[in-house]
């Protein structure tokens, strides 16, 4: 009996964990326009680097430059493995900014628009001067009743359609009448009730709107 009832609670619970990853991806942002911040020069470079500006359509924004950093880590047999993490540096605490580095693939750190996280975007450094202006990504969680009762609807559901799962072959090898209809009725129901909570969870789900980025040469006037 115990477990029985330990059943429902587990199905809740993952319900819960599986919905509050569900998130709807709508299309991406439109590229930015190839327009150069004002006041944005084609200054030469150095001879070993190149000229970066870098700019965000949403507004001055703070732009990061990650790092990959190695931490041991040791393993059961003794020796010593490496997992590499994010570390993110701050380039610049509000866009546009320019940034004089060697030519080459770096990563830049942009924040998300109504997220904590930081979005990382592979640029590559080319000789000469060069403007990358990015559309920050949007997420917008704005869920409500629709999502909860999507919860409650798919764990009470998955549980009911379980139980006539068990109960439906158990009637018909015993020719039992009550057994079959019971588990027919509560395995049809259970089934409904899955596909409306599937349904509400996503139709309810957090949105998430990747941004986009126009990469250009800056050529001197």
């Amino acid at each position: 009996m115990i477990v029985r009832l330990a059943q429902p609670v587990g199905g809740i619970a993952a319900v819960a964990v599986l919905s509050a990853a569900c998130v709807r991806q709508l299309p991406a942002l439109p590229t930015p326009e190839a327009i150069a911040p004002p006041g944005t020069v084609a200054a030469p470079p150095e001879a070993t680097t190149g000229r970066l500006v870098v700019d965000v359509v949403d507004g001055p924004a703070p732009v990061h430059r990650v790092h990959m950093a190695a931490k041991p880590v040791a393993g059961d047999d003794g020796r010593v493995r490496y997992r590499f993490n994010e570390a993110p540096q701050l380039l610049c605490p509000a866009s546009p900014c320019v940034a004089d580095l060697p030519p080459g693939n770096i990563l830049l750190g942009f924040p998300v628009i109504g997220n904590r996280k930081l979005e990382t975007e592979l640029v590559h450094v080319d000789p000469g001067t060069t403007v990358y202006r990015r559309s920050l990504s949007l997420y917008e969680d704005n869920t409500g009743g629709l999502r909860v009762m999507g919860i409650i609807s798919t764990s009470v559901g998955g549980a009911a359609a379980i139980t006539g799962i068990v109960l439906l072959p158990i009637g018909l090898s015993d020719d039992s009448d009550g057994l079959t209809t019971g588990g027919g009725i509560t395995l049809a129901a259970g089934a409904a009730l899955l596909a409306f909570g599937i349904w509400a969870i996503r139709r309810d789900a957090p949105t998430y709107r990747p941004g986009s980025a126009n990469h250009f040469a800056l050529t001197a006037p």
